[in-house]
């Protein structure tokens, strides 16, 4: 049979976003071992955990009962993992461990090499994100995603601000006033540089390493001024507003409040992978008092959090948590049911984790936390419980070297891994 090579960039275009070709036997995407493997990575985390006694299964293995808060993924358990007992040893307790989920170390911890902080997302954007307008997006709210530099990188919460960075093209005088700044940027940083360079020679070691480690920082802003320069004349892909707007209906009212924009955003992610604007996308779910506008929720969200067990409480965050679920569920539907450019499901080529750095609200507990991951090529389908020693179960960040090698990064460790899942899921 003879083979016709096409290439990612080859799409239908039409009036809406760009549609991917379908795979066709007398069709080769480029290289087997490069259209199987995953490219992509999406992290979906809710401030305050999950409660723990509707999210973990009671039973291991392939055949365990999708647990109460969770029913709305059963139609997914092929393409899911659950795990139990996975932790950030070393992680207390408190508000500030949601913002560890994805580097698995306390700021506190960190005084001498802040770098220790850069986040798992942070690190394949590096490597992932090296082709996309974006490197990276940051949705929803924020805490967990840390630069290589060790600071709190910040996030987007407004649908109508994500769509216009993805698909709104700026005028003529917006981008040269941007070209104008980053030529600025780039001359101060270039001062920067030579006045380190002056003062190095007059340092001692342990001082010039410190500086080492500045200037890599330096550096860090340097490729990013100038993949934004690389960017700027290059059309964005095209998309209809009908996501933000509602559609032509005149009386559809799309609500952009949380929580009732959680659908679009994940719209607009599916959108962003599917487009190739970016490869690695993390959303946060908000934290704080908030008032769910829900039917049977009385108090705000932390309030119930700090539900104590008392049913009645319980019953109240269930309806919150099973909120996520749900659309967490159709997320995952979405990201089937649309072809890549190289016509095989985003969900297959996408490593999607849902987690927080919270295992249990109620008490401040940093352990067990809720963590799931689907797609991405996989091994799915099981519930998989490790065993505790001690305070501490295994370290989160076992999953994340697996992660890390699915999405072509081959790194052996990362944080406080000791090994990898890679028996289990790969």
């Amino acid at each position: 049979m003879v083979m016709t090579r096409f290439y990612r960039r080859e799409f239908l275009r039409g009036a809406g976003v760009a549609v991917a070709l379908p795979a066709f036997e007398s069709v080769s995407t480029g290289p087997a071992n490069e259209r199987d493997r995953a490219k992509r990575f999406v992290c979906v985390a809710p401030t305050y955990g999950m409660n723990p006694a509707g999210f973990f299964p009671q039973q291991t293995g392939a055949n365990y009962q999708m647990p109460t808060l969770l029913k709305a993924l059963e139609p997914h358990r092929g393409e899911l993992s659950m795990f139990t007992n996975l932790d950030h040893p070393g992680v207390g307790g408190g508000h500030g461990c949601s913002n560890t989920l994805l580097n698995g170390v306390e700021m506190k911890d960190t005084r001498d090499r802040p770098q220790r902080l850069h986040s798992l997302d942070q690190l394949l954007a590096e490597t992932l994100g090296q082709t996309t307008r974006f490197p990276s997006m940051r949705l929803g709210s924020g805490g967990i995603s840390w630069s290589r530099a060790g600071m709190i990188l910040p996030t987007d919460n407004d649908p109508a601000r994500v769509f216009a960075r993805l698909f709104v093209e700026d005028n003529g005088k917006a981008k040269q006033k941007t070209k104008q700044y980053l030529a600025e940027d780039r001359s101060i940083l270039d001062v920067v540089r030579q006045d380190a360079g002056r003062l190095s020679s007059r340092l001692a070691r342990a001082d010039r390493d410190k500086l080492d480690q500045y200037l890599t920082s330096i550096r860090g802003v340097e490729q990013k001024l100038k993949r934004q320069a690389d960017w700027i004349d290059i059309a964005k892909p095209q998309a209809s507003d009908e996501i933000i707007r509602g559609g032509d209906d005149d009386d559809t009212i799309v609500d952009l409040q949380y929580p009732y924009n959680t659908a679009v955003m994940y719209d607009l992610m599916v959108l962003a992978l599917q487009t190739n604007s970016t490869n690695v996308i993390c959303y946060g779910h908000p934290g704080g008092n908030r008032m769910f506008p829900f039917e049977g929720v009385s108090m705000g969200y932390h309030s119930l959090t700090h539900h104590g067990k008392r049913p009645e409480l319980v019953k109240e965050l269930a309806i919150i948590e099973t909120f996520y679920a749900v659309q967490f569920s159709r997320f995952l539907a979405k990201l089937k049911e649309t072809p890549d450019a190289e016509g095989q499901s985003l969900l297959d080529s996408t490593v999607v984790m849902f987690g927080s750095g919270m295992g249990n609200a109620s008490a401040h507990s940093s352990r067990n936390l809720p963590v799931m991951v689907a797609g991405g090529g996989l091994r799915h389908g099981r519930h998989h419980r490790f065993e505790r020693r001690g305070r501490d179960g295994r370290p989160l960040s076992d999953l994340f070297v697996t992660i890390l090698q699915q999405l072509g990064v081959e790194r052996d460790q990362f944080s406080n891994s000791t090994g990898n899942l890679n028996d289990l899921l790969t």
